[in-house]
């Protein structure tokens, strides 16, 4: 390939690039500008919380007692039997927030580290008093609106769960930084412009809600044990009763921090192959179709950096510079006009390297096995998202 070939084929690249992410970006503006829907009341709510991980458990908890909602809300926290610091840390936030109404529920784990969160759902759901379940993960931070924003949406027609979007507010270290980019950079503009090409097809598990009479409709979530994708469980029986699920402007923030590079990988890794098995096989050909031709201008970059190595020439370099700051100028927009929170100056470079990687990560997520390390378990994920537990790894000796 000629010279001046190569530099057309980039700068079209970029042009691509740029289409794609301008579109995207208009469909964001135009998400958050849309009326919100007037509440026809305000319900009580159950806000009903697995606790496993522990990170930074005082202060997502001390999050959900500032928040602000006009009606009565029950807060069960669902604790393993043997977790006796997390209990203790639940326990303190009952003291601190003696006005809040809250449990306790300790549930055993049956032999393993840690009881499985459906499981945890499920114990926690039969002593839920709300007419709205709310499902929120114990890495979540709510903001105090969260409540308001959320719950009217349920009140839309055929409407069976709501959810809304992650923001990844760590930046502790290398690993963290570049998950909290990932996911800053691409949540927005992923989940946002799809809806405007087909319906959401799962739910985002993080935080979401239903109606009390849905949730008993659909089963509960019996029966979801054995599967890795609940969320993806509860959007599956929603669909099959006629009922959608709703993307929603809420933006809520999240507290994950990865020790090290390893656990970060792990997480990618989880990432990739929970859709592929628990998501892919329950979506049709148009949404499988929508959801790849979505993500292929996010590879830009990426491809554009390997041709700037291979070529060394200047306008190919052009271009991937023009792309990347393309690519920056949109996600400082994201944040302080959506997401509402910043990047630490220092840890810029993980935001350009997460536009580099896309290529590389999908490539992995083709390749890779469906084998994942899963609180605290080695596991094989299985077609539909059930799976197998695997023996762990044995460390070699020194």
């Amino acid at each position: 390939m000629s010279h001046s070939r190569t530099d057309r084929w980039a700068w079209a690249l970029a042009a691509v690039f740029a289409a794609d992410r301008l579109a995207k970006t208009a469909a964001v503006v135009h998400f958050f500008r849309r009326a919100p829907p007037e509440p026809l009341g305000w319900p009580t709510v159950t806000l009903l919380q697995p606790i496993t991980r522990g990170a930074n458990l005082p202060a997502t908890l001390g999050a959900r007692g500032r928040l602000a909602y006009p009606a009565p809300i029950q807060y069960l926290f669902v604790c393993d039997t043997h977790d006796a610091e997390s209990q203790a840390v639940c326990r303190a936030w009952q003291a601190d927030f003696p006005a809040c109404t809250a449990q306790v529920i300790p549930v055993e784990a049956g032999g393993a580290r840690a009881a499985a969160k459906t499981r945890k759902l499920v114990a926690g759901l039969a002593a839920a008093t709300g007419a709205v379940i709310v499902c929120i993960d114990d890495d979540v931070a709510p903001r105090p609106d969260t409540l308001r924003v959320l719950v009217p949406y349920l009140d839309l027609p055929r409407a069976g769960a709501v959810f809304g979007l992650a923001c990844y507010t760590r930046w502790t270290n290398g690993p963290t930084s570049l998950m909290s980019a990932f996911v800053n950079a691409y949540a927005l503009l992923t989940y946002l412009p799809l809806t405007y090409l087909t319906a959401p097809f799962t739910v985002t598990g993080h935080l979401f809600a239903l109606r009390r009479a849905t949730l008993d409709a659909i089963g509960g979530f019996a029966g979801m044990e054995d599967n890795v994708g609940d969320d993806h469980q509860v959007a599956v029986r929603l669909h099959a009763r006629g009922l959608r699920s709703v993307q929603t402007p809420l933006i809520y923030d999240v507290e994950n921090d990865f020790a090290d590079w390893r656990a970060y990988t792990a997480q990618m890794k989880r990432w990739f192959v929970f859709p592929r098995q628990a998501l892919l096989p329950y979506m049709t050909a148009h949404q499988q179709v929508i959801a790849l031709v979505g993500s292929l201008g996010n590879l830009a970059p990426g491809l554009l950096a390997g041709l700037a190595l291979l070529t060394r020439r200047h306008a190919v370099a052009g271009a991937l510079g023009a792309s990347l700051a393309l690519f920056a100028a949109i996600y400082a927009a994201g944040e302080a006009c959506y997401l509402q929170r910043r990047t630490p100056l220092h840890r810029w470079p993980a935001v350009l390297a997460v536009a580099l990687l896309q290529p590389a990560q999908i490539i992995a997520a083709l390749l890779t096995d469906n084998t994942v390390e899963w609180r605290g378990k080695r596991i094989r994920v299985l077609r539909g998202g059930t799976y197998e537990e695997l023996p762990p790894i044995r460390k070699r000796p020194q």
